[in-house]
């Protein structure tokens, strides 16, 4: 009878453990339109010319280059304004699941925190918990362990130990000059996940997503890091 139960006890802690890890993978798979976002293209996404729309002001509006958005659409004519009602197609790229999985392998409750809130809304001037902008996420992620920064983008890029791209660490803050003009102006920051790859509250996908240093848009508009969870 005790060799029964001790058997009966590792069956369920067997399945426990797989059916925790199936929640873990489902948790991310449910949002993954959302999450899958600024890596890879994977298939494209149209997107409906308005009145007064560039190149520029596209590209800008997706968080990509406008080389990007050209050599995404090669029929765009040379020196032509783009006429409303037209067609763009914008590349839908992707993280693969494995990728995320192991950005929190060994994730600290920091990184753990902030992995809570993916897909959720992005809304501009909200702090958490049910929205969030750029800065409000992470001054809500951080001060949930116990970390005080300021409330807006500039401010914290001014908190903490000033940190260069190549010694960034996870939970380290990451700020962005996204504006059209690139004068230098923070008014974007996200949470180093590591291995390039960031989350954040994006305005460009109305959502709290996983995108990477490393796809044009934010390589050249990274400013540099803030390291406040030390």
């Amino acid at each position: 009878m005790r060799c029964f139960f001790l058997v009966f006890s590792l069956f369920f802690a067997m399945f426990a453990w797989a059916k925790s890890d199936h929640l873990l993978k489902s948790s991310l798979l449910q949002n993954e339109k959302v999450i899958s976002i600024n890596l890879k293209s994977k298939g494209d996404a149209p997107y409906i010319v308005q009145t007064g729309d560039t190149v520029e002001s596209v590209a800008l509006k997706h968080h990509m280059t406008a080389k990007e958005l050209k050599d995404n659409n090669k029929n765009l004519p040379k020196g032509v304004g783009l006429s409303a009602g037209s067609t763009l197609q914008i590349p839908n790229q992707t993280i693969d699941l494995s990728t995320l999985l192991g950005a929190w392998a060994s994730a600290g409750p920091l990184l753990q925190e902030a992995r809570k809130h993916l897909g959720k809304t992005y809304v501009w001037g909200a702090a958490g918990p049910a929205h969030f902008d750029c800065s409000g996420f992470t001054s809500y992620v951080l001060k949930q362990n116990g970390i005080q920064i300021p409330r807006t983008s500039i401010q914290q890029g001014q908190t903490g130990e000033l940190i260069v791209r190549d010694s960034l660490r996870k939970g380290d803050l990451i700020f962005f000059d996204t504006s059209k003009e690139k004068n230098g102006t923070i008014d974007h920051v996200g949470i180093y996940l590591g291995d390039g790859k960031f989350i954040h509250a994006s305005s460009a996908t109305m959502s709290v997503v996983v995108s990477s240093l490393d796809q044009n848009f934010y390589q050249s508009r990274f400013l540099w890091g803030r390291r406040v969870n030390s």
